[in-house]
């Protein structure tokens, strides 16, 4: 139907209503009648399809922190989940296909993903209509929402978050005579750390530390990666990247403590050989290690924050999670709202925190109820790990996933000690600008 005559479908239907209205108009109950106070009609049931997309979410989280509470909340809406499995080929797909879900589960990259396709929906003018209070959610998390929404847009509202911690092996400690990890460590006082108990004993390599990856700790410093004006990498010229490659490289020189950054480290050496004395990673590792509790496996730990540079007292990384966005080809948006509002409320946030989900709000008495129905964390010092405050996020480039795979390939070479730290960040930028370049012209084809 072209415009025209979409404006002359849409005045003859006020020409309708109009009449009825005014031929109608004898027969309407005075103002203040028993009619006029009679119970609005039931609303009329609806399906709401929930896509995730790139965020980690099953089955029995589906139904029981989103499905159960809408059903409770709003009886005539129906929740279906559907699962993106292929990136934006899925996406591609769904939008063919005419009927895409009415809300998006994702994770923070996937907000510009979903604002290049146009999928999602500004939330700004709801949240104005509704009065919804942002200053609820933790202001990490909305500052990392607006970020990736770009041009003063909210693309999506917090569900939950990921945090980091500094977990560690108590009895490694105790081994050794070692004083456990303190708050308020700095990456130098965590590096001293783990080289106090980095030796041989009894025939066994204890390792002093697990580092999480070099992209996420990055952002505890706020770096870049592309120069958003040159559209090309800036790795080397930035004197942050130096010292964290230097300061990776420390870690690996650490007697036995080869590989301090891989998945191997910690999953094996941490969790299953327990020869690792600390894992400073994310906070899946509480869900690992309620899994020893009570098993032959299980062994004494304790957690406190994740260090901080010193310049950056007490921040830990960028804010990450699971997000809610609402479809702009969804057929019920003002419903799909409702229950983007519903499940970022203390309600649903304790339900989730009882699952062993961490609230998106920044209510302190919500973030301390973290693990309290895990009995692995029983006495634990969660505390001290939110202490820290999430860093800045920094802006995104739509060149970004082609950083992270060289810039590692060169942070190995250098703590292999093939390279030396001033070739390795020459030679991410080099991998990356070709790669950039290679991809401008594949799509210039």
């Amino acid at each position: 139907m072209s415009f025209s005559s979409r404006l002359t479908r849409l005045a003859s239907i006020a020409a309708t209503v109009a009449v009825l209205s005014a031929c109608g108009q004898q027969d309407a109950p005075p103002s203040g009648s028993a009619d006029s106070s009679s119970p609005a009609p039931p609303s009329a049931p609806i399906k709401l399809v929930m896509l995730q997309d790139g965020a980690t979410l099953t089955k029995e989280e589906f139904q029981t922190l989103i499905a159960e509470p809408v059903a409770a909340k709003y009886p005539h809406i129906t929740m279906e989940l559907a699962v993106n499995g292929k990136g934006d080929e899925s996406l591609q797909q769904f939008i063919a296909s005419g009927s895409f879900p009415d809300l998006i589960f994702g994770t923070y990259p996937r907000i510009t993903s979903h604002r290049e396709f146009q999928t999602v929906e500004n939330l700004n003018p709801m949240i104005g209509r509704n009065k919804l209070d942002l200053q609820r959610f933790d202001p990490g998390a909305i500052a990392t929402a607006r970020v990736y929404s770009g041009n003063g847009n909210l693309y999506a509202l917090p569900f939950s978050l990921n945090f980091t911690a500094t977990f560690y092996n108590k009895d490694i400690f105790d081994k050794f005579g070692q004083p456990y990890p303190k708050e308020g460590m700095t990456w130098e006082d965590a590096l001293d750390v783990a080289r106090s108990v980095s030796r041989i004993s009894d025939g066994v390599q204890y390792r002093g530390a697990f580092i999480q990856g070099i992209g996420d700790v990055s952002s505890q410093l706020g770096l870049s990666r592309i120069d958003p004006a040159a559209g090309k990498a800036n790795i080397a010229s930035q004197a942050g990247w130096k010292s964290l490659f230097e300061l990776y490289k420390a870690f690996n020189d650490l007697p036995g403590n080869k590989d301090a950054h891989t998945s191997t480290t910690l999953n094996n050496g941490f969790l299953k050989e327990q020869n690792v004395a600390m894992a400073i990673s994310y906070d899946a590792r509480f869900a690992a290690l309620e899994k020893l509790y009570g098993t032959p496996q299980d062994f004494a730990w304790d957690v406190t924050q994740f260090p901080s540079f010193k310049e950056k007292p007490n921040v830990t990384v960028a804010s990450s999670g699971h997000f809610l966005m609402l479809s702009s080809l969804g057929k019920h948006k003002e419903e799909a709202f409702r229950v983007i509002e519903l499940l970022g409320s203390p309600e649903v946030q304790r339900k989730i925190t009882d699952f062993g989900r961490f609230t998106a709000l920044q209510d302190p008495a919500i973030k301390e109820m973290y693990g309290h129905t895990m009995k692995s964390m029983q006495g634990k010092n969660i505390k001290a790990v939110f202490k820290s405050r999430f860093a800045d996020p920094v802006p995104p480039h739509r060149d970004d996933d082609l950083t992270l795979p060289q810039i590692n390939a060169a942070l190995t070479r250098a703590v292999n000690n093939e390279i030396d730290v001033n070739t390795a960040l020459r030679q991410a930028e080099e991998a990356i600008n070709k790669a950039i370049a290679e991809r401008a012209a594949g799509q210039g084809k």
